[in-house]
C-alpha cells in the first residue's frame, strides 16, 4: 500500500495509479496481511439491466413452450390424466434441476421457475379432477403435501415462499372442513412464534424457516382482515367467513398479548445485559413497565379493531429478529387496520375526530413517559461520566 502513496502521479496531485490485482495481492501477502499468495477467483456480476432482460426472456420462453405443450394436449381424449402426468413430469424435472443444476444462468433459472409454477398448477388441477369424488379434506391434504415438498426440496427462495404461502391455507382448510375453525387463529399465532424463535436452531433450514415465517405472517394478517368490518363487506369465500368466531378472536388476542410480553421481556433482557449502573437498570425497568402497559392497552383496543395486536406482534418480531421487511410489513398492516376501522365506524365525522384526538393524546402521553424515562437514563449516564 505504501507503493501507491509514494507513486510519482500521486505526488503530482493527480489520481494515483491503481496497481494490478495480482500485484496488490502480492504486496498484501508480503506484508503478512493475507495467508494465500494467489488472489481468490473473482466472480463477475452482470449489470442489473442484463439480469432483468434475462429474467423477462426466461419467462417469455417458458410461456411459449407451455403454450405449445397445452396446444398439443388439446387433441388428447383423457386430458385430466394427461395434465396430471405432465404436471408430475414437469415438477420432477424442475426439482432435478434445482438439486443438481447450475444456478448461475439467470435466463435458465427464471425459465425453470416459470415451469415449476406451471407444473404445480397442472399437478393441482390433475389432483382435483382425479379426487373430486372424494372428500375435500383429502384434496386439501394432497395440495398441502405438494406445496410442502416444493418448500422443502427446492432451494430457490421465491419458489419456497410461494409454496409456503400456499401450503398454510391448505392446512387451515383441513381444520375448517373438520369444523375446528376456533383453532385457526391460535394455531397461526403459535406457528408464527415457533418458526421465528426456532429458525436459528436449524441453520441448514434457515432460508426455508424464514420463508415459512413470512408466509405465516401474511396468512395471519389476511385472517385478521377477514375478521374486520371491511372483510365482512367483501364477498369472501365461506372458508374465510368461518374465521369469525368470538371465542377464537378473544383467544387469539390473549395469545398475541402473551407472545408480545415474552418478546418485550427478551428485548429488555438483552438491553439490561449491557448496563452496569443500577440506576440505569431502574430506569430501564420503568421503560419496560410502560411498554408492557402499552401492549396491554393495544391488545384491549384490538378487540373492536381486529388485527391491531397482531400487527404489533409482527412489529416486535421484526425488531427483535432484525427483519426489516417484516418490520415494514407490520407498520403498513398497523396503519391499514386502523384506517379500515376508522372508515367502518357508523358514526358522524365529529365523533370520529374526537376518537382521533383521544388516540393522539394517548400516544403523546406514552411517548412523553418513554422520553422522560430515557432522558433520565441518559442524564444519569452523563453525570456518572463527568464524575469519572
Amino acid at each position: 500500500m505504501s507503493n501507491l502513496v509514494n507513486h510519482p502521479m500521486s505526488q503530482s496531485g493527480k489520481a494515483p495509479v491503481q496497481a494490478a490485482p495480482a500485484q496488490l495481492w502480492r504486496s498484501l501477502f508480503n506484508q503478512g496481511l493475507v495467508d494465500n499468495d494467489s488472489p481468490p477467483a473473482m466472480k463477475l456480476s452482470s449489470p442489473w439491466y442484463i439480469i432483468g432482460a434475462q429474467m423477462i426472456g426466461g419467462w417469455i420462453a417458458a410461456l411459449f413452450l407451455l403454450a405449445f405443450l397445452l396446444t398439443s394436449m388439446a387433441s388428447i381424449d383423457n386430458i385430466e390424466q394427461s395434465i396430471l402426468a405432465i404436471g408430475i413430469l414437469i415438477t420432477l424435472g424442475c426439482l432435478t434441476y434445482y438439486r443438481v443444476g447450475n444456478h448461475n444462468q439467470e435466463f435458465i433459472l427464471q425459465m425453470v421457475f416459470a415451469f415449476s409454477i406451471a407444473g404445480q398448477l397442472m399437478l393441482l388441477w390433475g389432483i382435483h379432477d382425479t379426487l373430486k369424488q372424494t372428500d375435500d379434506d383429502i384434496i386439501a391434504l394432497m395440495y398441502a403435501v405438494v406445496f410442502a415438498l416444493h418448500w422443502w426440496l427446492i432451494p430457490h427462495k421465491t419458489n419456497q415462499f410461494i409454496a409456503a404461502i400456499a401450503m398454510v391455507p391448505c392446512l387451515l382448510a383441513i381444520l375448517v372442513i373438520q369444523q375446528l375453525t376456533q383453532l385457526v387463529l391460535p394455531l397461526l399465532i403459535v406457528s408464527l412464534m415457533l418458526v421465528w424463535s426456532q429458525r436459528y436452531y436449524w441453520p441448514k433450514c434457515y432460508q426455508r424457516m424464514r420463508m415459512l415465517g413470512y408466509a405465516l405472517g401474511l396468512n395471519l394478517l389476511f385472517a385478521n382482515f377477514a375478521l374486520s368490518d371491511m372483510g365482512l363487506w367483501i364477498d369472501l369465500p365461506q372458508v374465510l367467513i368461518t374465521f369469525d368466531s368470538r371465542f377464537s378472536h378473544y383467544l387469539a388476542v390473549i395469545m398475541v398479548l402473551l407472545s408480545a410480553l415474552w418478546l418485550i421481556h427478551n428485548i429488555f433482557k438483552q438491553l439490561s445485559s449491557h448496563l452496569i449502573a443500577p440506576t440505569n437498570t431502574t430506569q430501564l425497568r420503568q421503560v419496560k413497565i410502560i411498554s408492557i402497559l402499552s401492549a396491554i392497552l393495544i391488545s384491549l383496543l384490538s378487540i373492536p379493531m381486529a388485527g391491531i395486536s397482531t400487527a404489533l406482534l409482527m412489529l416486535l418480531i421484526g425488531f427483535f429478529y432484525n427483519e426489516l421487511k417484516l418490520f415494514a410489513l407490520a407498520i403498513g398492516a398497523l396503519v391499514s387496520f386502523i384506517g379500515l376501522y376508522y372508515y367502518s365506524l357508523h358514526i358522524s365525522l365529529f365523533d370520529k375526530s374526537l376518537w382521533l384526538m383521544a388516540s393522539g393524546v394517548m400516544l403523546l402521553l406514552i411517548r412523553w413517559a418513554l422520553a422522560v424515562s430515557v432522558g433520565k437514563t441518559i442524564s444519569n449516564q452523563e453525570q456518572r461520566h463527568d464524575i469519572q
